[in-house]
């Protein structure tokens, strides 16, 4: 047997005489005594030893058949999934006017016509193969909310359909969160709303200042008033975006969020990400300079390894590193537009280039489009930490150059950050 080529092997403080083993492959991690490392590269490992190793996928017998085998392995998680995922652009209105919104050249009192959705209807169950055992549909916007009616115009036959198949039903929102009534809740939820997403930009100083209302008055208290008024009703998660110039102050939304009671039991996942620069050419945020070109920026490195550790040490939940791949290459994911055009990616809506088809004609090959081998050459074969990116973040790569052609390289993030993330997780995390 062999060491995986997908192993980091760190040092351990806690206990010197270990080592502490990461498999990028199926993020399991172990605590190892040298000396048992030491056996597995003499070829004297215990079967017990190397049984376990095995399992969690720190040694194999071939490394080379391994990279081969990973150069497959979305294509054989596409052919398994079970599920079908279509995120669903409602509008692309907002009652927000958040001064970085990515979607701000294109925005306008849009909406998806009674007619649009019936043909979207049609696409889903066209769609939903009969081994497909579960639905989930993501409804966006624009504000989400600003189309309640259509929401459940759209749910109610499709939850009578995928359950008259012996399947599942369920939906999210991702929404700014000021229309998230307890009544709207609780009638949402009853046609399978399971979760919605929130955003907050820290503290309400800074949330105001960077998600105001229409108006120019600020949002903050009444987000916090609906949250507080519909946790036992769904599992709402938290979002915000951050920059360079304040990220250190959402710390501070961290500690009132357990002042108002809103602690890890009510709030089912805490996860703050930074703002993207727009891409070349867009000025519909001329007033916004801020934000990041990648995620290999040393300042983002140190905005968010203290955001995961001070989300992670107050009990919240947050993702854990996982083997993960862009949207794009699930065969099963679709972006459906107010207007019935389908995209691969929400960020990619509007974008020149990047739709794949309509609700009407279906989805064309869209291999080229989005670049779905960009990360099947020399260097990403070569690179351990492959099954954690599979190239990266495409829209991040247009933010850059204009183009998808190249894949958004993660590695020197993954450098300076995985050891810190992975320790974090043992020394936080009850499981």
């Amino acid at each position: 047997m062999q060491l995986s080529h997908y192993l980091k092997i760190y040092p351990y403080q806690e206990q010197p005489d270990h080592l502490l083993l990461f498999s990028t492959k199926q993020a399991s991690k172990v605590l190892l005594a040298k000396e048992t490392f030491q056996s597995i590269e003499n070829g004297t490992l215990s079967p017990s030893d190397e049984a376990l190793l095995s399992r969690l996928g720190m040694i194999v017998p071939d490394r080379e058949a391994e990279k081969r085998s990973i150069r497959g392995l979305i294509e054989k998680l596409n052919k398994k999934n079970p599920g079908l995922s279509i995120t669903v652009v409602l509008n692309l209105d907002c009652n927000f006017a958040c001064v970085y919104c990515f979607e701000g050249d294109i925005k306008g009192k849009l909406y998806m016509s009674d007619q649009t959705a019936e043909h979207l209807i049609d696409f889903i169950k066209e769609k939903f193969s009969k081994h497909k055992k579960s639905l989930v549909i993501d409804f966006y916007g624009g504000e989400p909310l600003l189309s309640t009616g259509l929401i459940k115009s759209i749910s109610l036959p499709l939850k009578s359909f995928v359950e008259s198949r012996g399947a599942a039903y369920s939906f999210t929102l991702v929404t700014n969160g000021s229309l998230f009534k307890r009544r709207t809740a609780a009638e949402l939820a009853s046609l399978g709303l399971k979760s919605v997403k929130i955003t907050l930009d820290g503290p309400a100083e800074i949330h105001n200042r960077y998600r105001p209302f229409k108006s120019g008055a600020g949002s903050f208290d009444t987000i916090i008033a609906n949250i507080k008024d519909t946790w036992d009703l769904v599992k709402i998660s938290i979002g915000g975006n951050f920059d360079l110039n304040n990220y250190e102050k959402f710390v501070l939304l961290l500690d009132y969020l357990e002042v108002l009671g809103l602690g890890p039991d009510k709030i089912f996942a805490v996860k703050f990400d930074p703002v993207m620069k727009p891409p070349q050419g867009d000025t519909s945020t001329a007033c916004y300079k801020d934000g990041c070109m990648s995620i290999n920026e040393p300042w983002l490195i140190g905005a968010e390894r203290l955001l995961r550790k001070e989300i992670l040490k107050r009990g919240y939940y947050t993702p854990k590193i996982m083997p993960m791949s862009c949207m794009i290459e699930a065969t099963d994911s679709y972006v459906v537009n107010f207007d019935g055009v389908i995209y691969k990616c929400p960020a990619f809506i509007g974008k020149k280039g990047f739709a794949v088809g309509n609700l009407q004609t279906g989805v064309t090959d869209y291999a080229d489009i989005y670049k779905l081998d960009t990360w099947k050459n020399q260097d990403c074969a070569g690179c351990e930490y492959l099954p954690l990116c599979f190239g990266g973040c495409r829209y991040m790569t247009f933010v850059r150059d204009g183009n998808i052609d190249k894949p958004d390289c993660k590695k020197a993030y993954f450098d300076a950050s995985l050891e810190e993330l992975i320790k974090q997780d043992i020394k936080f995390r009850s499981t």
